[in-house]
């Protein structure tokens, strides 16, 4: 996506509706890497109704529109961003309810909080995904996985909202899963719902918490402006890949690997989107050159 051509008028597309529209908002603090130039327009719907308003206005007026959730793995180009950008971080879109076996989770809730309230409410099959930031909705688009388990395996139905503003709810034997991928990539997600299992409260606490633990030595300690490069390949982890290519003292600008976990890429005070792709794209040539495996970004790049 190319950045905005001009600079934008005092008035926009979005004047006559009853939703707060930002213009030129920057995206470096949305994102996890603290990246991103201005998008040309920025709104955080504070309901539902809202919302649709946005959505149908974008698809009238040909505006792309993109949403982003805890911004984790996220790379927006430090040039910035034609097109209207969507946080969905209003309590409106946050919520939690047990209901039985069955939760429905907003798509903008915390994929940690969504795991924590499952395993009180002694529930199990997401325990597993307690150490992955970002939230639901980005998690299901993406497909979150750790630890054998994936977001997609426990879903009962999908809601979404639609270009013209309606919604539609789809059933699971309609969304395809896949490793760091779904057919919900491009839509927009309003909430989920899922199928667990009953167990001990106990239990799934201690394994909650075994997990967190592993998740926490494996990833950057002492800075936020990280991101997984790769998803793993079958039968093996990009990590080990990336190690046994000798990728570990890569850096390219601003960007470098992180050695104790070679998955993960750290960005530096002014590192660029352009320093960021250029560090994955060397990782996966040498990858690719040295041991025949083709690696596939898990980085978003818009």
């Amino acid at each position: 996506m190319t950045a905005p051509s001009e600079t934008p008028a005092a008035g926009s597309p979005f004047d006559d509706l009853v939703v707060t529209v930002q213009v030129a908002e920057p995206l470096a603090s949305h994102t996890w890497l603290g990246i991103g130039g201005p998008a040309r327009y920025f709104c955080e719907p504070v309901s539902v109704a809202a919302l649709a308003t946005v959505v149908a206005r974008c698809h009238e007026r040909g505006i792309a529109m993109r949403v982003v959730g805890g911004g984790s793995n996220i790379l927006a180009p430090t040039e910035g961003l034609d097109a209207m950008v969507i946080r969905l971080s209003a309590p409106a879109f946050c919520s939690i309810e047990v209901d039985g076996q069955s939760v429905r989770a907003g798509a903008g809730a915390k994929l940690v909080h969504l795991v924590s309230a499952t395993v009180q409410a002694g529930l199990s099959g997401l325990e597993d995904l307690v150490g992955i930031p970002g939230t639901v909705g980005g998690g299901l688009v993406g497909n979150a996985a750790a630890h054998g388990s994936n977001l997609g395996q426990r879903i009962r139905s999908v809601t979404v909202m639609q270009p013209d503003g309606g919604t539609e709810e789809r059933p699971r034997e309609d969304i395809a899963f896949s490793s760091g991928w779904s057919s919900l990539d491009g839509s927009t997600v309003l909430a989920a719902r899922f199928d667990l299992d009953a167990d001990d409260p106990e239990r799934l606490t201690k394994r909650m918490q075994k997990q967190w633990i592993v998740e926490r030595a494996e990833q950057p300690s002492g800075t936020r402006t990280v991101a997984v490069m790769f998803k793993d390949p079958v039968g093996t982890t990009a990590e080990s890949l990336i190690a046994q290519a000798g990728c570990r003292d890569l850096c390219v600008g601003g960007a470098s690997v992180y050695k104790p976990h070679a998955n993960y890429l750290v960005a530096e005070a002014g590192c660029s989107s352009g320093d960021v792709r250029g560090l994955i794209e060397r990782v996966r040539t040498i990858v690719r050159d040295q041991l025949g495996v083709e690696l596939s970004p898990r980085i978003q790049v818009w």
